[in-house]
Parts: C-alpha cells; structure tokens; sequence
C-alpha cells in the first residue's frame, strides 16, 4: 500500500446504517400511504342505493316480517327476557331497517335531526324514532315501551 491510498491518521469511515433501518423507514412509508389510502376511501360519496320495485306481494311479506319481529320484542320484554331499554333500541332499529328496505332511504344510520330535518315523508319515523329516544338514551329505564311498540306497528302498517 502506498502512502498516497492510506488514510490519513485518526480518519475513519462512516458506519454503513444497519439493513434493519431501511425496512423500517419504508414500512412506515407504506403505513403512512395505507393511512391516506383509508381515509380517501372510508370517506368518498357513496352511490346512492335504489332498492328495486317492490311488488305488493312482497310490501305484504315485509309488513307481516317486521310486525311479527315487533311483537316478539314486546313479547321477550313483557317476559323479562330483555332490558326495556333494550326493546327500545331493538325497536328503533326494526323501524328503521323496514323503511331502508322499502323505500331505500338509509335510515339506520339517520340521527333524530336528519330524520326530522327529511320532511313530511320521514315524519312518520321521526315521530317513533322521537317516541323511543328516552327510553333508548333517558338517564332511567321508561315504561314506554306499549306505547312506542304500537306506534312502531302503525309506522310498519302504513309505511309504502
């Protein structure tokens, strides 16, 4: 070796970074895109949904679907199977999983507002939805479950 190749005296090379340090950059590269990703599409517009024509034959069998499911919450509540704040809620949600799969309008995940704020069309469910809000969210247990559960039957009878 000549003097002229050596290094001068006290000099050192760098330390090459460790493989492990790149894999770790592009792993949170790509959790970084996946993040970005997910956000684009958990919050695109959505197409709207047009549920298909329903026939008279199935408006019928939807109508005697969701009254016998009524019914049968009533049934499991009056018999202490279920909380009355339960029956609520299971009420609420068979109200409105009837009107999405007859009219196609996403009223499960509608709040009291938007369902209020839908005009004329909706009020039938809003008033439900409004008659089973206290006892779904009260601070206590209410007793009006007979009373919402006839309404909710009313909603389901007359709902086209």
């Amino acid at each position: 070796m000549h003097a002229a190749d050596a290094p001068p005296p006290g000099f050192y090379a760098p330390d090459p970074y460790a493989a492990k340090w790149l894999w770790i950059g592009v792993g949170v590269l790509v959790l970084v895109a996946a993040w970005y990703a997910w956000v684009w599409w958990s919050t695109r517009e959505r197409p709207v949904v047009v549920p298909p024509r329903l026939t008279p034959d199935r408006l019928t069998r939807l109508r005697a679907d969701y009254t016998r499911q009524i019914d049968l919450v009533l049934g499991r509540a009056a018999a202490g199977e279920i909380s009355q704040r339960r029956a609520h809620q299971q009420l609420s949600v068979l109200v409105r999983h009837f009107v999405q799969e007859v009219s196609g309008i996403d009223a499960p995940t509608m709040t009291l507002t938007e369902l209020t704020a839908g005009g004329s069309r909706l009020t039938p469910v809003s008033e439900v939805v409004g008659t089973l809000y206290p006892g779904e969210f009260g601070p206590r247990e209410t007793a009006t479950l007979a009373g919402a559960g006839t309404v909710a039957k009313q909603v389901v009878a007359r709902w086209s």
